[in-house]
């Protein structure tokens, strides 16, 4: 299976409408592409995490739909049958970039636009945040290949911030969580 992620902007400056981006999948080397169902309010993927260990385990990150009242249908979804059917593992934040996962440990982790990352040590059932990681516009958590206890996060921003794995207990907390709906 090839699967490909259509990320993208809604022409004309819309964004979170029907156009803002699709998820496919190929069985048959690139010959065709098969369109692949989102839940309903989910149209913003922007990435795909396709587990090493069960390859019908996937994660999705996506950006939320924008509403007056917050943006919904983001954060990330989990599949465990190759994209048949979807479930919100995180709503911690509506506009994730990309989740990524470290292959010795299994350990998940997801960055966005909202000013925080994440890891998860349980396959994203539960999520907590990387202390001492206090910036806007993350792009992707790199496990350091040498040292499994070391992240790098890079940003939008050009920088690259190296630290613990499980956050620093120390660091200076400066954000402040948005309230969840409920």
């Amino acid at each position: 299976m090839l699967y490909l992620v259509v990320a993208r902007r809604s022409e004309n400056g819309r964004i979170g409408d029907e156009d803002d981006g699709a998820l496919y999948v190929s069985d048959d080397a690139t010959e065709r592409w098969t369109r692949v169902a989102l839940p309903s309010g989910t149209n913003g993927p922007t990435g795909l995490l396709i587990d090493p260990a069960d390859p019908r385990r996937m994660c999705l990150s996506a950006w939320g739909v924008y509403r007056a009242d917050g943006d919904s249908g983001g954060g990330i979804l989990m599949s465990t049958d190759a994209g048949k059917s979807w479930r919100p593992i995180f709503d911690h934040g509506q506009h994730v970039y990309d989740v990524s996962i470290d292959p010795r440990t299994g350990t998940l982790y997801a960055c966005g636009f909202d000013q925080a990352a994440w890891r998860s040590l349980d396959r994203g059932e539960t999520w907590t945040r990387i202390r001492g990681f206090n910036f806007k516009w993350g792009h992707r958590v790199i496990p350091d290949p040498a040292d499994p206890t070391r992240i790098y996060i890079t940003t939008f921003g050009g920088g690259v911030w190296h630290g613990p794995a499980a956050g620093d207990p120390d660091a200076v907390e400066d954000v402040i969580e948005p309230a969840r709906r409920q």
